[in-house]
């Protein structure tokens, strides 16, 4: 199923203004950065703390979990929740740390689904390739699945890198002869790193935030020595058949797009059911910001999740 965001055809006043923003600060210099310029604004931006900010340790139950020297963070309501578990991959282009907009999403979550939300805080590019994130991604899926009561009712959600990790992981689930989780959730995934789709090009000039070039270098980082057309970094080159259901958003103006098109056909060829929500004129990552139409995507969420969709 696929849909084309009729309900975005009027981009909000907070949309557009918030991609002036953007264009005014000339935001997309960040990635057109290569070498030592890119690595010195990666150290400038892991400056800012991955902690869950105070008011959502006022608003929920927060821990924090330790596995093999990495790190993760546990949020449950305060009421007993017997709803879904979620596993949510962050994004960040395999290089930056969690940030604020993301924990204010996920407590958006788990108080709309009054779900638990296990976060990992996977190691990153460039000091660690994906021989070192997956692993550890995998582990605690499985540590979290064992010891969950709903593991049938298990969520993998993420976006960005995140949503491609996600994916990732639910390949390998699959080629380890795993249960798949109910459903899979991807926001804006970056499905394949290596970005040569022709069908970029026309996109890149209405993104405000993304460009290939930094892009590509983040995801040589992280592949390391490995292709990035491997599909234990580009899950996009993957099997997609026996996967769970997948809803996969998306925004006209976010390069990723082009990819996202090319996966939901060949995952539909492949037997997969996917749930393809395009939005009009919307940047990466659109439906975790504030605008209109991320709190209509917020509802398509929940709605998906509670099974109302």
């Amino acid at each position: 199923m696929m849909e084309t965001g009729d309900s975005y055809s009027k981009e909000s006043l907070k949309s557009k203004g918030f991609k002036l923003l953007l264009k005014l600060s000339n935001s997309k210099k960040f990635w057109k950065k290569s070498g030592d310029d890119l690595m010195k604004a990666i150290e400038m931006r892991r400056k800012l703390s991955d902690e869950p900010p105070k008011k959502l340790h006022q608003k929920l139950i927060i821990k924090k979990g330790e596995m093999n020297g990495n790190y993760y963070y546990e949020l449950r309501p305060n009421q007993k929740n017997n709803n879904k578990p979620i596993f949510y991959v962050h994004g960040g282009a395999y290089v930056y740390r969690i940030s604020r907009l993301h924990w204010n999403f996920l407590g958006k979550l788990v108080d709309k689904l009054n779900c638990p939300i296990v976060v990992p805080l996977y190691p990153l590019a460039p000091e660690h390739t994906y021989k070192h994130t997956l692993p550890f991604i995998y582990e605690l899926y499985m540590q979290q699945l064992n010891t969950t009561k709903n593991q049938e009712n298990m969520i993998i959600m993420g976006d960005s890198a995140g949503g491609g990790l996600a994916l990732v992981l639910a390949q390998l689930l699959k080629e380890k002869q795993l249960e798949q989780p109910e459903q899979i959730i991807l926001i804006s995934p970056w499905l394949d790193l290596s970005l040569t789709n022709p069908e970029i090009a026309p996109i890149e000039k209405h993104d405000p935030f993304l460009v290939r070039d930094g892009l590509i270098e983040a995801g040589k980082m992280y592949a390391g020595m490995t292709d990035t057309k491997d599909p234990k970094v580009s899950p996009l080159y993957g099997e997609l058949n026996g996967l769970a259901d997948i809803t996969l958003f998306m925004g006209t103006h976010d390069i990723l797009a082009a990819d996202a098109r090319k996966f939901v056909a060949i995952a539909k060829q492949q037997g997969t059911s996917v749930h393809y929500i395009e939005a009009a004129k919307m940047v990466h990552i659109y439906p975790i910001y504030n605008f209109p139409e991320s709190k209509i995507a917020l509802k398509q969420i929940v709605d998906k999740l509670e099974g109302k969709a």
